[in-house]
């Protein structure tokens, strides 16, 4: 060691320690330690050093500091202990900070320096130590990239992601869970999840879900509802599971929602429509078995007539037995016409026209009503696609309804504007007459089939409506307000 490093020595003995022994200290020494004198020569430069700049350490002895530093600190190392000398102004010394060195091999590489000045007799000398950043950086890279693709997985996300503490309150949540439910995610934390995401019916259940996974179970398909800002009701399918920290302690628990909402309202269609294809093919047959039966009964109807020309009072029970054939009749078609899959023949359309035409073949039944109907068409030339007879039969069986439920001289209204459906361009129209209205229970089952306020009639005329309308991927509702009548509203892509 005396032959290698006489500044060892040097110090050594002026402070009365061995040099065997500082020489076993300095080498055991994880990071590397160089001293230099006034001239930036390197006077000691330890194990250590030689491994992270990849010299051996006769190399390093007598070289200058600058070897071990990347352009363009290289060339400004020795100003820089120059002007210190001079000047006493410090950059590095006795504070430390992270800089970049230059290994044997070319390399460039980040190194934490910590400088102190010390004095050995009449000597001035600088003691750096060396710690290489590589594994470090490299670590940090990777955990900044870990964290952004947490980040972009947590926001970009098409699902629900949230975050809660053990109470239940909410931590975070993601903008897909901000957006679906019209919330501001910074508005919602801290609050309880249940209390605003969850359906009051739903919650008991909802935090027995909660405190097993709070125990440690993982929770996988998990169906239920949230409530979004405006009261709709979503249907998810949940998982969830707890987070622990470095000692296996709760730390949060993390829950994942799938929105199936649509999914479950086409499950429900295709059930339904299983449900009418069967009901339809019944119909069909039964309908086909009684044509000729009741052909029969009309005919004998029409023949018993000749007879009883001259008997007013039979005449009129054999009318009404024709009148009742013709509802049976009526009856059949209409069931069959529901039951039936919608099929559409699109093409592009006059609302007004179609409109019209309906009300016009209503003319019989609003003979002596005096019931006018009045239109307020805010969109111009409003066209849109649509089959041309199936909005027909809509809307016949809406104004239908509106003739019988308003009294004589009064007026039906019809409201056409712009707007938009799932980010879409429709047309909303509405119908309001001038009857009684409806309550809020018969608005909640007016669609429902066979349903029907009327002495008359199956029921089924705003349930086909619906049908129509929806397979225009369309909405239809009653609206909800105070104002005289009964209002009807339609929402379909344009």
């Amino acid at each position: 060691m005396s032959e290698q490093n006489p500044n060892l020595r040097s110090v050594a003995r002026s402070e009365g320690a061995s040099p065997a022994i500082l020489e076993a200290v300095l080498n055991t020494v994880v990071d590397g330690v160089i001293t230099i004198d006034e001239a930036g020569t390197i006077c000691l430069a330890n194990a250590a050093t030689a491994r992270i700049f990849g010299y051996a350490a006769d190399e390093l002895i007598g070289s200058n500091i600058s070897m071990l530093m990347p352009a363009p600190y290289a060339a400004e190392h020795d100003g820089y202990l120059r002007r210190y000398l001079e000047t006493g102004e410090r950059h590095i010394i006795g504070i430390g900070r992270e800089v970049e060195a230059l290994r044997s091999d070319g390399a460039v590489f980040p190194i934490d320096l910590a400088v102190s000045e010390v004095r050995v007799g009449d000597r001035r000398l600088f003691t750096g130590i060396v710690r290489d950043m590589t594994d470090r950086k490299r670590t940090e890279t990777a955990l900044r990239r870990e964290r952004r693709f947490a980040a972009d997985l947590f926001e970009n996300a098409n699902a629900i992601v949230a975050v809660l503490d053990e109470e239940g309150r909410i931590s975070r949540i993601n903008g897909f869970l901000a957006q679906l439910t019209a919330r501001d995610s910074n508005d919602v934390r801290g609050a309880g999840w249940a209390e605003t995401f969850v359906p009051e019916d739903d919650r008991n259940s909802v935090r027995e879900i909660f405190d097993r996974i709070v125990a440690g179970e993982l929770v996988h398909s998990s169906v239920s509802s949230i409530v979004t800002r405006d009261g709709a009701l979503r249907t998810i399918a949940w998982s969830g599971r707890h987070l622990v920290d470095a000692d296996d302690v709760v730390d949060g628990i993390l829950v994942i929602g799938t929105d199936i909402t649509e999914l479950k309202e086409a499950e429900q269609r295709l059930v339904q429509s299983e449900r009418l294809a069967a009901i339809g093919e019944m119909v069909t047959g039964l309908a086909h078995e009684s044509r000729n039966a009741l052909q029969r009964a009309r005919a004998c109807l029409e023949m018993l007539e000749l007879d009883l020309a001259e008997r007013s009072d039979h005449m009129e029970l054999t009318a009404r037995a024709k009148l009742a054939l013709d509802e049976l009749q009526r009856l059949y078609e209409e069931v069959r016409n529901y039951a039936s899959p919608v099929q559409l023949d699109l093409s592009k359309c006059q609302v007004k026209d179609i409109w019209k035409l309906a009300w016009d073949q209503l003319a019989t039944m609003r003979a002596g009503t005096d019931i006018q109907l009045r239109d307020d068409c805010a969109v111009e030339s409003p066209k849109w696609r649509v089959d041309r007879n199936r909005m027909l039969q809509v809307f016949r069986n809406i104004l239908e309804n509106a003739i019988a439920a308003s009294p004589q001289g009064s007026e039906v209204v019809i409201r056409c504007r712009e707007d938009r459906l799932k980010d879409r361009p429709a047309l909303r129209i509405t119908i309001r007459d001038s009857g009684p209205g409806i309550d809020s229970e018969q608005a909640t089952r007016v669609f429902e089939p066979f349903f029907t306020t009327k002495p008359r009639g199956t029921g089924l005329g705003l349930a086909i409506a619906k049908r129509i309308v929806e397979a225009h991927s369309g909405e239809i509702y009653v609206a909800d307000d105070s104002s005289p009548g009964a209002e009807f509203i339609m929402v379909i892509p344009r």
